[in-house]
Order: structure tokens, then sequence, then C-alpha cells
């Protein structure tokens, strides 16, 4: 991503966090889908970070991936309890929550796959004869 999309991003994910927590403070209620703004403000932040600071763009990555996890599993749980009940439902937040399942299954499946790797690695360097 480009330095002035991602300049751009932070700025606009900065307002809609603004905006977000204004709506907040006069509801009363804070929503799953206020997080988003937040959340293209760290990946922005992250693209922003990543050639002179990559460890805080990795940290800033992961806590957008911890945020994505966390607003779709509310969002997602609020629309199955509803949708098990019977009552009315978002299906933009139903789909949200099956969106996050999918991204918790692909995330546990690179973890395993490189564990796979890491662990297959190091027994062939444990039978490979030194030299």
């Amino acid at each position: 991503m480009s330095r002035r999309i991602s300049q751009s991003a932070l700025v606009v994910g900065s307002l809609g966090i603004l905006i977000n927590t204004t709506d907040a403070i006069g509801t009363g209620r804070l929503e799953p889908h206020d997080a988003f703004p937040a959340l293209v403000a760290l990946g922005a932040g992250g693209e922003l970070l990543k050639e002179r600071r990559p460890r805080a763009a990795k940290g800033l990555h992961a806590l957008a991936s911890v945020l994505v996890v966390v607003a779709g599993s509310v969002a997602g749980a609020r629309a199955w309890a509803s949708l098990s009940r019977g009552t009315t439902y978002d299906w933009l937040d139903l789909g949200l929550g099956i969106l996050v399942v999918l991204y918790i299954a692909v995330g546990a499946g690179q973890l395993l796959a490189s564990l796979s790797r890491r662990a297959s690695k190091s027994r062939m360097n444990a039978h490979a004869p030194n030299e």
C-alpha cells in the first residue's frame, strides 16, 4: 500500500474513531461495528511503521487482528442468539460472525502449518551429519 493511501486511511480511521466515540457517549451504547474505524487506523499505522519499526508494525497488526476477532465475535454471537430465539437479527452481523470463524480457522491452520514446518526442520537438522 502506498504511503499516501496509508496516511489517508489513518486520517479517515481517526475521524471514524472520534465520530463513533461521540456516538457511543451520546447513546450510551457501544456497538461491535464501532470498532472498525479503529481497525482501519491500526492497519494503516502498521503499514506506515513497517519499514522504520517492524516490531511495532507487527504489534499493531496483531492488535488489529484481535480487534477483528472480538468485534466480529460479539456481533456474530448477538445475531446467532437472535436467530436461535426467532427474533429479528441483522444479516450483516451474522455474516460478520461467520467470517470471523473462518478468519480464526485460517489463522489456526497457518499456525499449525508453521509449527509443523518448524518441527520438521528441527528433525532434519537433528539427523543431518555434523561437518
